[in-house]
């Protein structure tokens, strides 16, 4: 993209500031400003002696680091076009992040595998980065995204959140995920601290209410199923939170009054978008008392929310959500939704986020389900189709049917199969095939072998 990438130039001038500050703090070593800064500059300068183009694409993989986050900065910094990927990924599925987002080549923390073949012309000259989501094919979609929605984001968070160098910011966002560059960005932008947990963090409740205490973080932006993971644990009321921003699934009112227990003194926002749109399109300030689902509020950081009742032209359901925007996605570079991404009748791009919804009395929206088959789990949003596409390249796979299941424990993905064999050490087998090609968070949690009863009529009855 042509001139300074705009979370390079908050990089920059929080550098400028506060040069020993700590800009990034992980469980074994702290880096202040002047250091990242430094790191940042040292990788660019790898890339550059590789011979990287300008505009090139790069599958940049790493862990929850600082030195993942500094790779990402560093081909901005070059001039690079970064694809930002979980390494913890199954291998066969980072070769499909490769080849659905045509990259010139691998950089992680410890390595640059670079190739410099000539990839299409990009979507847009101002392209910076490229995010992946769920595909509808057994391959993820490759989303190509430019630099204004996160200028749209920087402006529309200084105004309403006020960050400022006392901030400590934790690093929860999912890796390739929208939501791990608004953490990045609420850091730098008030010059405070990005805090990287530990990896047991996310996996124990325990252990992430510590985090939460022991950092003093004091802005989160959480799923809702994160919330009530880290709830889970007894910890007391934490008061060093300030803001709880949520977004990546429905939240309901009894979730937010548990949060409002455990962080008295935090504002509570819930956040909406998709990494079509990209970042935070719409925001809800939620009241103290209520019931119910929470609204996703009205259109922030320049983009609007409307129902298809009120943009016919654009949407084959009244009650389905579009986001009027400047700053959406520049498309797909494959495998996504045709149709998408379309305009209303002056010509205004809009993105079709396939959500149904509904308007309150106040004019907010609230989110009351899907009109295809993505589901939202855990902050993921998951096409059943992947899966099921997954399922069926097992050669004893003849049929297969995902979809969601709740349990005890909440909601979780189910696959039903109908295959040649459905003894122990097959269905075994095809989870092992599933781990091998899906991210963990698409692996279903329960695989259920069937016979001739598996039909088409069960895949629109057997699971929700």
């Amino acid at each position: 993209m042509t001139g300074v990438h705009p979370v390079l130039d908050l990089l920059r001038k929080a550098t400028e500031r506060t040069p020993d500050a700590i800009a990034v703090e992980a469980p074994d070593r702290a880096w202040t400003y002047r250091q990242f800064s430094h790191r940042v500059a040292t990788t660019a300068a790898t890339l550059a002696a590789e011979g990287v183009r300008s505009g090139a694409r790069v599958l940049v993989e790493g862990y929850r680091t600082a030195d993942f986050l500094a790779c990402l900065l560093a081909c901005w910094q070059h001039g690079a076009v970064p694809a930002p990927v979980d390494a913890s990924h199954p291998p066969a599925r980072l070769a499909r992040h490769r080849s659905a987002a045509r990259v010139d080549g691998v950089l992680t923390p410890d390595t640059a595998t670079l190739w410099h073949a000539e990839a299409e012309r990009d979507l847009s000259p101002e392209l910076s980065h490229v995010l992946f989501t769920s595909g509808t094919t057994g391959d993820p979609a490759a989303v190509a995204v430019t630099a204004r929605p996160l200028r749209a984001m920087t402006t529309w968070y200084r105004t309403a959140v006020h960050p400022g160098p006392a901030d400590r910011v934790g690093f929860l966002g999912g890796l390739g995920h929208d939501p791990m560059l608004r953490d990045l960005i609420a850091a730098l932008l008030g010059g405070g601290t990005l805090v990287i947990p530990d990896p047991a963090a996310l996996a124990h409740p325990g252990r992430l209410a510590d985090f939460i205490g022991g950092g003093r973080l004091t802005i989160l932006h959480c799923t809702p199923a994160l919330l009530e993971f880290g709830l889970m644990a007894g910890a007391g009321p934490q008061d060093s939170v300030r803001l709880v921003m949520c977004g990546g699934a429905q939240l309901d009112h009894s979730l937010a009054a548990r949060v409002r227990a455990r962080f008295p003194q935090a504002r509570l926002l819930n956040a909406y978008g998709a990494t079509e749109t990209p970042q935070v399109v719409a925001a809800f300030e939620v009241p103290d008392e209520g019931t119910g689902p929470v609204p996703v509020g009205h259109g922030v950081a320049g983009a609007s929310l409307l129902l298809g009742a009120e943009c016919p032209e654009a949407a084959a359901d009244p009650d389905e959500i579009l986001v009027r925007s400047d700053n959406l996605a520049a498309g797909y570079l494959s495998g996504g939704r045709p149709g998408r991404f379309t305009t209303d009748r002056d010509g205004r791009a809009l993105y079709r986020t396939g959500d149904l919804g509904r308007r309150t009395t106040g004019g907010a929206i609230v989110v009351t389900g899907r009109r295809d088959r993505q589901v939202n789990l855990n902050g993921h949003r998951i096409a059943l189709e992947e899966i099921e596409a997954a399922a069926l390249a097992h050669p004893a796979v003849t049929l297969a049917v995902a979809g969601v299941r709740a349990g005890a424990l909440g909601e979780s993905l189910a696959l039903d199969v109908a295959m040649t064999s459905s003894s122990k050490a097959d269905v075994a087998a095809l989870r092992a095939h599933l781990c091998e090609v899906l991210p963990p968070y698409a692996v279903p949690t329960s695989i259920r072998p069937g016979g001739a009863e598996l039909n088409h009529h069960h895949k629109a009855a057997v699971l929700r």
